[in-house]
């Protein structure tokens, strides 16, 4: 009897929250687990240049994977992140997903929701976010996040 492959699918988008997603993924990965790295772009283009581009930040997160001995599909689909991320794992009978949370504040994710609030609330698998430390941002991500933390406690 074979026992089945564990598949998990990390959603990223190539920022330093999907850095610290993927490290984590890598460092869980065993041999019987498939990893699947998901990228939804915005927008279906046929500009060769835009795939070129999606390819090379890929070739960033396999640098990470091989040092864990991990391996990993890369895939990109197109439209709604999401819808696309829960689609994905549905189609492809995914057992966990594994994506990062970009810390939105309470009053947007009410107003508009969040990526990770609705792949949470909407998967049919278990659902791992994991919450990135500042200390791991970008400058230019933290200046928005303390911008966002600054306008609500003004309000």
């Amino acid at each position: 009897m074979t026992i089945p492959r564990k598949k998990i699918l990390c959603a990223v988008d190539f920022s330093a929250f999907s850095d610290a997603v993927v490290q984590y993924a890598a460092t869980m990965h065993q041999a019987a687990m498939e990893l699947t790295l998901l990228y939804i772009a915005p927008r279906r283009s046929d500009d060769d240049l835009t795939l070129k581009k999606h390819l090379h930040e890929f070739s960033r997160y396999s640098e990470m994977l091989a040092q864990h001995n991990a391996h990993a599909l890369f895939t990109v689909q197109y439209g709604e992140p999401a819808a696309g991320i829960l689609f994905y794992a549905q189609e492809h009978a995914m057992d966990m997903i594994v994506l990062g949370s970009h810390g939105t504040n309470a009053i947007t994710r009410l107003l508009v929701g969040s990526t990770t609030e609705t792949v949470m609330r909407r998967a049919f698998c278990p659902v791992v976010i994991l919450k990135t430390p500042t200390n791991t941002l970008t400058t230019a991500e933290q200046k928005v996040q303390n911008d966002s933390l600054h306008d609500n406690n003004q309000k």
